[in-house]
């Protein structure tokens, strides 16, 4: 891999559309060519939620991910940055920006899923990405990329896709409510530490790579939307897991490995901001899923809402979010 070289096309503009589908694989076999690939078999890999597409080649992956829906410069960068950090993360071998094209280190054919399935303890599996966030969190306490804050306005707009696409009939004065009362509950969020959000950290995006070592063994895949904001997001983007039912004892149990390294952390103000960005967290995956079934005919997703509503109703339990609970009791569905 080390013969293969950086391509240096930008990104499409503001205004710029991406080329239709039917060209993407033209596209493909010449970003190949470039790299001295296209001899190469593409063994196309299971798809998600996003426009993304993932091709294994002999010796690393083909991401696909077509402009403007994907954004390789920022996965580029975060993934730089996350590997100077000394997490396992895809090295970057080639990159064609303009076309939405990654030439990237393949970690294995390991998913946590997988893994669990064949029987590697989760509490390890778990445990270990615990450890690569606690190391996250103290190798990089201040934001050297000047990387966006998780503001009000994009907290607001994560959280009206509720509102946009899993209930669009409530009248104006509830979704009025609705915006109001997400937006005092941000207002008023304790002040605690701050770090890079890897933002999907989750069983399906997540590799187990037995070959490394400690934490290393915690393979990142999906962080392009990777924002900065509060340690607690990623916590809980894990542990109240949307497509996988986990235990509040368990839980607990990881939260005590990050609580024992970090003693300072208030635990007060710890569970009230892992509660509210937990709801907010879930309101907004409601509306994704949603628009994945609606627009995209997805609907497979929905099969996950009820898992989300019980996330999302024990959140709301927490006494700092009482007017958010109050909201969803009168206009929200917690039996869906």
């Amino acid at each position: 891999m080390e013969a293969m070289r950086m391509n240096a096309s930008l990104p499409l503009e503001a205004g710029q559309t991406a080329p239709c589908d039917d060209s993407r694989e033209s596209l493909r076999q010449t970003f190949l060519a470039g790299e001295g690939l296209d001899q190469e078999w593409l063994i196309p890999l299971p798809s998600d939620a996003s426009k993304r597409k993932y091709f294994r080649l002999s010796e690393a992956l083909l991401m696909d991910a077509p402009p403007p829906h994907e954004k390789t410069i920022s996965f580029q960068l975060i993934a730089d940055l996350l590997h100077e950090c000394g997490l396992s993360v895809p090295q970057i071998y080639a990159a064609d920006h303009a076309n939405g094209f990654l030439l990237i280190e393949d970690l294995g054919e390991l998913p946590y899923r997988k893994a669990i399935e064949e029987g590697i303890p989760e509490v390890l599996l778990y445990g270990e990405t615990i450890s690569a966030l606690i190391h996250l969190h103290q190798k990089l306490p201040d934001n050297p990329m000047g990387l966006p804050s998780y503001d009000l306005e994009l907290f607001l707009k994560n959280a009206c896709l509720y509102l946009e696409w899993y209930d669009p009939s409530l009248p104006e004065e509830a979704q009025a409510q609705f915006k109001e009362v997400w937006e005092e509950a941000y207002q008023n969020q304790p002040q605690i530490p701050t770090g890079l959000l890897l933002k999907d950290v989750m069983v399906d995006n997540l590799l187990w790579i037995p070959e490394r070592e400690g934490f290393k063994r915690c393979g990142f895949i999906d962080f392009q939307d990777g924002v900065w904001g509060p340690i607690s997001y990623d916590l809980v983007s894990l542990l109240e897991d949307s497509r996988r039912d986990l235990s509040p004892s368990f839980a607990q149990e990881m939260l005590d490995i990050y609580f024992k390294v970090f003693p300072d952390l208030s635990p007060d103000e710890f569970w009230a901001s892992y509660c509210l960005w937990g709801a907010q967290r879930s309101v907004r995956i409601l509306g994704v899923f949603a628009r994945l079934a609606k627009r995209d005919g997805k609907s497979h997703y929905m099969e996950h809402c009820p898992r989300i509503w019980k996330y999302l109703q024990r959140d709301l339990a927490h006494p700092h979010l009482q007017d958010l609970k109050k909201w969803f009791e009168c206009y929200g569905k917690f039996n869906d």
